[in-house]
């Protein structure tokens, strides 16, 4: 086991980087419609600099996972109801190096999903509350752009957004 500032890593370093490098990057790109494995991608990308087997592992489990879910992806349909609905959640002193918390956000037009996030928070919340309020004000800033956004393009917002 080596030990770092932030990250035990574990296993047998892997003989071919550049492999490890090329399944991330194509997971990377298949994450533009699949946002269900882009967490698990982005912690794996982490690692590009020196893999080990354990990643690769993690390479592995991913690719059975799409494998199975080859019916899961981003769907854009036509909708005449077009207005915005946005979710947040917040998973309270997620991370064990900071005890930050990670929250995640979507933001909906219509039926379709146009935005989307998941991320640790900037600060160490104090309660579980406090997290949750931070994640929905940065989806209240997320949706306030996307109102101007399309008031820009002179696109008819008939409803105020839900949150």
């Amino acid at each position: 086991m080596v030990t770092g500032r932030q990250f035990i890593v574990e296993g047998e370093p892997i003989s071919n980087p550049t492999l490890y490098i090329q399944a991330i990057g194509a997971l990377q790109y298949l994450s533009n419609t699949r946002p269900d494995i882009a967490f698990s991608v982005n912690k794996l990308s982490q690692y590009m600099s020196s893999p080990t087997t354990d990643h690769w592992q993690g390479i592995k489990r991913i690719m059975r996972y799409l494998h199975g879910t080859t019916n899961l992806c981003l769907h854009i349909k036509p909708s005449i109801d077009l207005d915005i609905a946005g979710f947040s959640d917040a998973d309270w002193a997620t991370s064990i190096d900071d005890k930050k918390s990670m929250a995640g956000e979507c933001v909906f037009l219509g039926e379709t999903l146009i935005s989307w996030a998941s991320r640790k928070q900037r600060v160490v919340s104090w309660s579980s509350t406090r997290s949750e309020y931070r994640a929905l004000a940065d989806l209240a800033v997320k949706v306030a752009w996307i109102r101007s956004l399309l008031g820009e393009l002179k696109f008819p917002m008939p409803m105020k957004p839900i949150l």
